[in-house]
């Protein structure tokens, strides 16, 4: 199944989720979380969600069928992001999802492999940004998004997972 990645969704999903840091953040924690949400930097910031989307692509490898990081070329440099770059970028990924043991899996399912994509870059690219800032503080909510990135990891692998069949126990009457 081929999943599209919206580098705006997740921009706009690590903004939210860095606003809602700040709201209970210390001062020290405000000053490193603060260039997480500066518009100047919007390439840099989409350059480390497609650098986060090629991490998770290389974490998901038995179930990737193919990968695409917006028609960049295998052998060829990516080129300039531009700071100012708000333009929205696709990034995509064909997974094999496993059908249920009684046929299709159900159509919900697709949604939350999106979603749990989708979180797992999010947090990657916090954890980065967080990692590269430095210091206490930013250590702290650092390990926080880790462990969120591998709750996000775990999630979307038991997803892909081929499912179980169903027990059914028998009974003697």
């Amino acid at each position: 199944m081929l999943y599209s990645l919206s580098t705006q969704v997740i921009a706009d999903t690590v903004h939210a989720l860095v606003a809602l840091e700040l709201l209970s953040a210390s001062q020290p924690a405000r000053s490193t979380l603060s260039p997480l949400l500066d518009p100047a930097r919007r390439g840099v910031l989409t350059l480390m969600i497609k650098n986060a989307f090629a991490e998770t692509v290389l974490d998901l490898l038995p179930y990737v069928d193919d990968a695409d990081l917006d028609g960049e070329k295998p052998a060829a440099s990516p080129g300039e992001h531009p700071a100012d770059d708000s333009a929205d970028h696709l990034m995509k990924i064909a997974l094999r999802v496993p059908a249920a043991p009684g046929g299709e899996r159900p159509a919900g399912i697709h949604g939350l492999i999106r979603r749990q994509l989708e979180m797992t870059v999010v947090s990657r690219v916090i954890h980065t940004g967080l990692l590269a800032a430095g210091g206490s503080s930013a250590c702290d909510i650092a390990g926080a998004y880790a462990s969120k990135l591998a709750t996000a990891l775990d999630s979307l692998t038991a997803l892909l997972r081929a499912p179980a069949t169903p027990f059914v126990r028998q009974r003697f009457w």
